[in-house]
């Protein structure tokens, strides 16, 4: 029984050693005495007394062995006492758990997108090894990324610097024949682009580097994806072929499963060598020209080159190469401007993808705002808890007058609140889970959809674990405290100084979070307010009942044919053609000026090839002037129609007509004659400034480049879009045809705005509800405290 005592004296009151050793000690003068008593000699009394004790230093660890086992035996006892608390309240912690879950989810979710967004790596080999090149020009803060295709080949052949260089980029194409024509994202790269990644093939092989050298077979390499749903995972499919833009091309392989490509977001399907661009591609063999910069550099460095190494060298190279590889046509200032370029290597582990400058500050503003959320769900969590703290003052003043110390009992409150707040968790990240592709879908809208991996990684759970622990000693500290700070007099039915404690913090809370909502609320307002201004702003052109056909960004030699056909559909009000619409993304800039006038030597003009009808198609006022007509035709003069802010800047406005301009279109430098003033459009972009443009005759351009269908309908819209694809797919039988409508592509110029607005809006309405259940449980508190007082008043008649 001594040593019992003992060994129960030293888990709780945790002494030191050397205490230890006195009552271990003491322990043998007590047993040795006893032995004594019963005529046994001193000594060996002792002896005996020691034999039983098993020795001090084996006592020492029997104590240790029986402290650390206690310790865990009180933990688990801790946990079950929390589940049996959590089973006679079920209403009132599952509102916890609910209220954490929607706290936690939603933080999880919007840290489960910039994870997939900006820092996971991709599915490559050592993907920390892998470099992406990009330059700075002086005088400029951003950096660019894209090179030229003979950029890429200088630099790859500095086996001193690097053990693999690689170039890619997206690049859509045409996959199938006659009526099953079919369009894919895809991609063009180097020959070592899959050795430059790590990657093995799942079936045939990848590509290598003499898949790109002149005169090598045609080849292609597929997706995993692509190859499961057109060829049902065929295990012959290494040698088949598949038509590509019309043109035969051998499959080589399939890529792995889980890599869709280096541009994060994008699946690319089907990916083909550079080198094979003029064979199935013939309209884009100038993009692999020295003054075409389009292409990523991704590189490993040769083993034993550190990346400071391989930026001073990469330098060196530069200087070297840059008088070969800048187009000479360029302008003297701009050639000078790109040799004093400084080359650097970055981090390219996590990809490329020009989502990350568009959604990087929205998503870390909504990040902010989420954050918020969990913190009104915490305050909302302790008022609930301090209002059940009532009802456990008993409970706990009993615990402390038998013995319990304060930190074991603000240990079994803390354990408490850690298992809910790892349940809310455990839900939370289901939650975010299966919001996902809702959260996608408000990201990214085309024809090919994103693809981001929103699948939880170590990243995410340690993101949401942190999270949980947080909110658990946010919740749980404050109402521990009053809980224990009573001490035995809690016993009483109710503790007058925890009561006031309650009455003076709760109203706080209260006023916390609905101050936090209503700064929620206040920036969804905004947020929406400004989504409702991009809708309404006069853009310049009408967006309404217009429909886009693109022609696979190739001149069709049938063009004014399929607009006369066109025209002749019922419910078809105008068409016309360009290369370019309003908010597509893709612009096409060129410099210009009055004739006379120096050349600028950076482009300073946004350019539209457009047809007859035009304007009157989209509806965009002509101020001055006339259209182009079919007059406007390949030999006829040159001609041009500008826009207010370009005759503004060069002429005076009106007077503009009948004025020349030089400008170099499509690498030809002409003089222009203006024939027209339009109106300002915001075809570049909602939220900018209108940009100087100037429009010139479809038909008077050369060669290959973009071509879109613009059709005006009269009335409703309902059938119209299904005729004009019957009428349009016979005389284009190898072209998927797409028809939509501009107002889709208007809106996707506001996936931003619309995507800020929606999260906005709804972790808005999230944080009131939340607030109005801490106001609820508030009040339901302050009721049931005054119960025998609002009962004695109804007694005495209160009504």
């Amino acid at each position: 029984r001594r040593l019992a005592s003992i060994l129960r004296w030293v888990l709780h009151r945790n002494n030191a050693e050397r205490d230890l050793h006195a009552e271990l000690d003491a322990y043998v003068e007590l047993s040795a005495a006893a032995k004594m008593r019963n005529g046994v000699e001193p000594s060996e009394a002792r002896r005996q007394a020691r034999m039983e004790l098993g020795g001090i230093e084996q006592a020492k660890e029997r104590v240790r062995t029986y402290r650390h086992g206690g310790l865990l035996d009180e933990l688990g006892r801790d946990v079950r006492y929390a589940f049996r608390m959590f089973r006679r309240q079920p209403a009132f912690f599952s509102v916890i758990v609910l209220t954490l879950a929607l706290g936690i989810g939603a933080n999880t979710s919007i840290f489960s997108l910039i994870d997939a967004l900006m820092w996971r790596w991709l599915p490559v080999g050592n993907p920390q090894e892998l470099l992406q090149l990009t330059y700075q020009v002086p005088g400029s803060s951003d950096s660019a990324d894209a090179f030229s295709y003979p950029m890429v080949r200088e630099l790859a052949a500095h086996d001193e610097i690097f053990s693999t260089v690689t170039g890619c980029s997206g690049f859509p194409l045409i996959t199938g024949t006659g009526g099953s024509v079919a369009r894919v994202s895809g991609a063009v790269v180097t020959g070592a682009y899959y050795q430059t990644l790590g990657l093995n093939a799942v079936a045939g092989r990848l590509l290598v580097p003499e898949d790109d050298r002149p005169g090598a077979p045609a080849a292609a390499v597929i997706s995993y994806g692509y190859w499961e749903r057109q060829f049902g995972r065929d295990p012959q499919i290494a040698g088949r072929t598949l038509d590509i833009n019309s043109v035969l091309v051998t499959i080589a392989g399939v890529s792995p499963q889980g890599f869709v490509g280096t541009n994060v977001g994008f699946t690319a399907d089907v990916t083909i060598p550079l080198n094979q661009l003029p064979y199935v591609s013939p309209q884009s063999v100038p993009l692999l020209g020295a003054g075409n910069y389009w292409l990523r550099v991704l590189v490993r460095t040769k083993p034993g080159v550190s990346i400071a190494q391989a930026n001073a060298q990469v330098g060196v190279v530069w200087r070297e190469m840059a008088d070969r590889l800048i187009p000479p046509q360029l302008p003297a200032e701009l050639r000078k401007q790109q040799k004093a370029a400084v080359l650097q290597l970055i981090p390219g582990g996590t990809g490329w993808t020009s989502l990350r400058g568009m959604y990087r500050e929205p998503l870390f503003v909504l990040m902010s705002m989420v954050a918020l959320v969990l913190l009104i769900a915490c305050a909302n969590i302790a008022g609930l808890l301090m209002s059940r703290a009532t009802a456990r003052q008993t409970e706990i003043g009993i615990r402390l007058a038998i013995g319990a110390g304060r930190p074991r009992i603000f240990r079994q409150l803390l354990i408490e609140s850690m298992l809910l707040s790892m349940i809310g968790a455990a839900f939370g990240i289901v939650l975010a889970w299966l919001t996902g592709r809702s959260l996608l879908s408000l990201t990214v809208a085309g024809p090919f959809p994103a693809l981001l991996d929103l699948t939880p990684n170590w990243h995410v759970l340690g993101f949401t674990m942190t999270m949980a622990v947080a909110a658990a000693i946010l919740f749980s500290v404050f109402p521990a405290f009053q809980l224990t700070s009573a001490g035995p007099a809690a016993v009483r039915l109710e503790s007058t100084r925890a009561t006031r404690r309650q009455k003076r913090v709760l109203p706080y809370l209260v006023i916390a979070q609905v101050a936090l909502t209503l700064v929620l609320l206040i920036a969804a307002n905004l947020f929406v307010r400004t989504f409702r201004n991009l809708q309404t702003l006069d853009a310049g052109f009408n967006r309404e009942g217009v429909f886009l056909v693109e022609l696979e960004g190739r001149r069709t030699a049938v063009s004014e044919e399929l607009v006369s056909l066109l025209q002749s559909v019922p419910g078809v009000a105008s068409v016309s053609i360009s290369t370019h619409t309003p908010l597509s993304g893709a612009l096409w800039t060129e410099p210009a000026g009055p004739t006379g006038q120096p050349l600028p030597q950076r482009d300073s003009a946004i350019f539209v090839a457009v047809g007859p009808r035009f304007f009157a198609t989209m509806q965009t006022a002509l101020l001055a002037g006339r259209e182009f007509t079919s007059a406007d035709s390949a030999g006829a003069p040159l001609v041009a129609i500008v826009d207010e802010t370009f005759a503004r800047r060069h002429f005076s406005n009106t007077g503009a007509v009948g004025q020349r301009i030089s400008a170099r279109v499509r690498g030809k430098v002409g003089d222009l004659e203006i024939v027209g003033i339009a109106q300002n459009t915001k075809a570049a972009g909602l939220r900018r400034r209108p940009y100087p443009s100037v429009y010139v005759p479809y038909a008077q351009l050369t060669g290959n480049f973009p071509t879109t269908l613009n059709i005006r309908v009269s009335g409703s819209l309902v059938g119209v879009g299904s005729e004009v694809k019957r009428v349009l797919q016979p005389k284009l039988p190898d072209m998927p045809l797409e028809v939509r409508p501009l107002t889709a592509q208007v809106n996707a110029a506001m996936l931003r705005e619309r995507m800020m607005a929606t999260l906005a809006v709804g972790f808005g309405v999230l944080a009131l509800l939340l607030a109005c259940i801490g106001l609820y449980g508030v009040v339901a508190y302050g009721v049931v405290r005054r119960t025998k007082e609002i009962g004695i008043r109804m007694a005495l008649g209160a009504r």
